[in-house]
């Protein structure tokens, strides 16, 4: 009689075994497995909560891959993308290169988990999650390669985690720092536990239904049937949190915590802030960044961090008064260096900034005049006036510019290490610096590299450097319709 699948699925999925002829440590090294090193026996009760064979993994991707080749066969053939919004075709670009490979990196993670994970059900779930990985790298380059014949910039998809183009430099440092230079037990924590249980629903689920309202179904399968991933292999960082904390590791996970939180928040509110708030058409934002942010994070992911007894990070209060301001800022940021980037940027319209108004009360206050020079800039110099003249400062830890400055009140600050002074856009980023600056202290970011002739100082040379052959502009060239419309009422 055949077996049916609760008589072996557990001891299929729970494969462990003593060494009879290496020790323990051999086979799994502090240094890749992970510290504290516990023995098999503080492991043995690893659970996860869904549980999945190979054969129910393999038909549920298949269906999933089909639904999103369906969708993208009949609206490719469409020729959707050109009649979706202008700034809604810069997000795609943005999205593509900010994700695509940065997933196929992630499959690294999962496959030293999957080798170095201390309980046979981990390892199983993170072959299963380095599959995932894949797929999540697949799926955009995909579609990225059909968006080619409307956009060459969407060659960015697959080229830009090969680029020294400042963004992504910052993002392999993050990636580097969380997974691919992490131990397996790291990696479970900041990966699954911290990133994509606390940041990815963000920007999958969020993002994916804010492509409905925008018309580009494609781009929201996209984003659905990825996240339908994200929530299962996401899993592996509660079990392992929980066996730390119950070892004695429960300041450890904090620290942990508190740390990819803070770099998760940096990149997040630089890519996902900025997408929602200003390049998203004002029709289809369902809610602000700030909502968003409130209501998966602030609420629901501080429910797990009650589960363990955790604390809230120790810069919260910063975190959360950031909301209001940190992306805003940014995104001045973005527009003036936009030839840095391999997407267009555009100037809030009138009424897009009555949204930011409504949302971010102070809105108009803060940022108002700002935007107002650089469309007198436009009308007096052209161009060349909205264009900076200064290299922007870099953050020594997260390699953002430090551009999170809030009404009246500026975050920088500054380090010195060994002779060296570093600077950093917050204290949070310092104190990250601080844990460990043997592993941070070398690293050299663009304006450092520019100051030790490292990298070219000519603007078209540092572009050429950071492989951005067709740079970002203003999304109008310059031609605000409503700007238009002023000038002949005035005439």
């Amino acid at each position: 009689m055949a077996l049916q699948r609760d008589d072996w699925l557990d001891v299929a999925r729970k494969v462990d075994w003593e060494f009879r002829y290496v020790d323990e440590r051999e086979v799994y090294p502090e240094v890749v497995s992970g510290s504290p090193w516990l023995s098999h026996e503080s492991w043995k009760n690893w659970e996860e909560a869904y549980r999945n064979t190979y054969r129910e993994y393999v038909q549920n991707q298949l269906v999933k891959d089909d639904s999103v080749f369906a969708v993208r066969d009949a609206l490719g053939k469409a020729k959707i993308t050109e009649r979706l919004d202008p700034a809604w075709v810069q997000l795609a670009k943005f999205h593509n290169g900010a994700i695509a490979l940065g997933e196929y990196a992630a499959c690294l993670g999962e496959l030293r988990m999957a080798r170095f994970g201390r309980d046979g059900a981990w390892r199983t779930m993170a072959n299963l999650g380095a599959l995932d990985e894949i797929r999540h790298t697949q799926i955009p380059l995909m579609i990225g390669q059909d968006l080619l014949k409307f956009d060459s910039r969407f060659d960015w998809t697959h080229k830009a985690y090969h680029t020294n183009e400042w963004a992504m430099i910052a993002a392999r440092h993050l990636f580097d720092d969380m997974f691919t230079a992490a131990n397996a037990l790291d990696t479970a924590i900041q990966l699954t536990f911290v990133f994509e249980t606390g940041f990815t629903n963000l920007q999958f689920i969020a993002m994916a239904a804010m492509a409905d309202g925008a018309d580009d179904h494609v781009f929201e399968k996209m984003l659905a049937s990825i996240q339908t991933d994200e929530s299962r292999h996401a899993q592996q960082g509660h079990p392992v949190l929980r066996t730390l904390i119950e070892n004695g590791g429960k300041e450890y996970g904090q620290y942990l915590l508190d740390k990819m939180w803070w770099r998760s928040w940096r990149i997040f509110l630089a890519l996902t802030g900025t997408s929602m708030d200003y390049l998203t058409p004002v029709h289809a934002r369902r809610q602000s960044f700030k909502e968003f942010m409130e209501e998966w994070i602030n609420d629901q992911f501080l429910k797990n961090l009650e589960e363990f007894g955790l604390e809230k990070p120790w810069f919260w209060d910063q975190f959360v008064e950031e909301l209001d301001h940190a992306h805003h800022s940014f995104q001045l940021g973005l527009y003036t260096y936009r030839q840095t980037l391999w997407f267009d940027e555009p100037v809030p319209s009138p009424e897009e900034r009555a949204w930011l108004e409504e949302k971010y009360p102070g809105w108009t206050e803060t940022y108002g005049s700002i935007w107002d020079n650089i469309e007198k800039m436009w009308d007096e110099r052209g161009e060349l006036g909205t264009l900076p003249y200064s290299l922007p400062s870099l953050c020594n830890l997260c390699q953002l510019p430090t551009a999170f400055r809030g009404p009246g009140k500026n975050t920088a600050c500054t380090l010195e290490h060994n002779g060296r002074k570093y600077l950093f856009c917050s204290e949070p980023c310092r104190w990250i610096f601080q844990q460990q600056p043997e592993r941070f202290a070398e690293h050299q970011s663009v304006i450092d590299r520019i100051f030790k002739g490292d990298c070219p100082t000519d603007i078209y040379a540092v572009l050429d450097w950071m492989g951005v052959e067709q740079h970002g502009k203003d999304l109008h060239n310059g031609e605000h319709p409503w700007r238009q419309k002023r000038a002949a009422v005035s005439a």
